[in-house]
């Protein structure tokens, strides 16, 4: 058996020091208002990190997953506040909450030294060779793109989707990295994509995405545009069809 956990840091990173709040660049800034911004704070740096264990649940189901886990270092380092904000199933839940209790931090810390708790994420994954991976729960819709008035097709024969077209249908999603990037996230990693699915079920014509956050629109784009459709028609013909796709992590549920 080869048994896998790792660590993710700066996913949600928060330090406080007084009544000062600010994120670590790369998230940008939580400021309260009216407060005043505090200097660039150094994140937390694991000490120790104890592998998870297998639990009896999860072993039986012979599964891989893994879990994120939320919660605040202080300032002597030490895990506080720790919950569990998805797993991929529910059996990793207990176990994961359990070993990182037991994780010890070189604490976050200003510019200047002084030690700040500070909010972060960490990912603890169980991996077994010869283990199912039920993968994550990805789901998708389609509607109307946004400012259609009209059901008639444009200049290049393209329709929009209306109550008059019958739907294009994704027949497989190929996930490029968006699911992981989701997954990641405290929201469910919601993204809006405008895009064509030609007659023969291409997607082409990929416009601007609109996500929960600028990290996902890049992976997300990338995986509609590598997903396999079946195209949508008028009285039976396929025809070209504009479309507004919904992309979101869906529930993380039990495999029995």
């Amino acid at each position: 058996m080869r048994q896998l956990t790792m660590i993710a840091f700066l996913l949600a990173l928060v330090a406080t020091a007084g009544h000062a709040q600010q994120a670590n660049p790369q998230t940008g800034t939580n400021q309260q208002a009216g407060e005043p911004a505090e200097k660039k704070v150094n994140p937390p740096r694991p000490l120790n990190q104890p592998e998870a264990e297998f639990s009896p649940e999860a072993r039986k189901k012979q599964i891989n997953g893994r879990c994120l886990i939320g919660l605040r270092v202080d300032v002597e380092g030490k895990p506080q506040d720790i919950n569990v904000v998805r797993c991929t199933d529910p059996v990793f839940a207990q176990n994961s909450l359990d070993t990182v209790k037991k994780y010890r931090f070189k604490p976050a810390t200003t510019q200047d030294g002084k030690p700040v708790t500070a909010n972060i994420t960490v990912e603890t994954s169980f991996w077994r060779d010869g283990a199912r991976d039920p993968g994550l729960p990805i789901r998708w819709g389609f509607s109307s793109p946004p400012g259609i008035s009209s059901s008639a097709p444009d200049a290049d024969g393209v329709y929009p989707l209306t109550q008059m077209i019958t739907p294009p249908a994704m027949e497989h999603f190929s996930d490029e990295g968006y699911g992981n990037v989701a997954f990641h996230m405290t929201g469910n990693g919601a993204c809006d994509i405008v895009l064509t699915i030609d007659a023969k079920g291409k997607p082409i014509n990929e416009q601007a995405p609109h996500c929960e956050k600028a990290v996902l629109e890049l992976p997300a784009a990338r995986s509609l545009l590598k997903s396999h459709y079946k195209p949508g028609s008028v009285n039976g013909k396929p025809v070209p069809v504009k479309v507004s796709v919904h992309l979101e992590l869906g529930e993380f549920t039990s495999s029995e």
